[in-house]
């Protein structure tokens, strides 16, 4: 993590310092990515870095860290209550804010892809501040409370759930963004109730029947699934 030399610096050092490795990692997975590229584009000189982060592993968890707060600001940002939706209607939702997520923030969003092509188990705690703020741990949430709430079967594994709707957030937002393709600007500008055309929705909506179709306690949900 950051050491208190690099917080006590002006913020303006420190955003352009993030600005730099966030263009980095975007560009490259952390084994590729390069501390002289990083500096270089930072203006700083190379022996600073060392007074800010231990190593480039120690920047890179400081970005991760930043990808999941404004991440969690985006799905904060959804007009939605999980306690007054429930478990699928949520979930919906939450595929869209990966959608607008990938679409205001790609470098963001090419780190988090990035990270979840090199690790088994996407971190679901923020180390600097200690909330839970992505990853399985979130969907590993609401999923129990979904049991709880009798949305979801009892026989629902909830880890492999959570892993499972993890890695379907990760892929729908880059492969609906291709689809929407020349419309995502007008995305960023509107209310996600309005931007999606129904071309794009639909693909939303099928992907969550068949989610439901495989988790849903109601049989009957699965039946009118596997009817049509």
């Amino acid at each position: 993590m950051p050491t208190k030399t690099y917080h006590h610096l002006p913020e303006e050092k420190r955003l352009q310092i993030e600005k730099a490795a966030i263009a980095e990692f975007a560009a490259n997975p952390l084994q590729s990515a390069s501390i002289n590229a990083i500096v270089n584009q930072a203006g700083i000189a190379k022996g600073s870095f060392y007074q800010y982060f231990e190593n480039i592993d120690d920047l890179h968890g400081h970005i991760l860290n930043i990808v999941s707060r404004k991440k969690l600001e985006v799905i904060n940002s959804l007009p939605l209550d999980s306690a007054s939706l429930d478990t699928f209607r949520y979930l919906r939702r939450v595929l869209q804010a990966a959608v607008e997520f990938q679409i205001r923030f790609p470098d963001l969003a090419s780190i988090e892809r990035f990270q979840r092509l090199n690790s088994s188990k996407p971190s679901s705690v923020d180390q600097e501040t200690g909330e839970r703020v992505s990853g399985d741990g979130r969907f590993h949430a609401f999923l129990t409370q979904g049991i709880l709430c009798d949305d979801i079967a009892t026989w629902v594994d909830v880890d492999i759930a959570a892993f499972m709707l993890e890695i379907v957030e990760g892929g729908i937002a880059p492969y609906l963004v291709e689809r929407i393709g020349e419309k995502a600007p007008a995305i960023t500008s509107s209310r996600l109730d309005s931007v999606y055309d129904r071309n794009t929705q639909d693909l939303i909506d099928n992907l969550m029947d068949i989610i439901e179709a495989g988790m849903a306690r109601d049989p009957q949900i699965r039946k009118d699934y596997f009817s049509k």
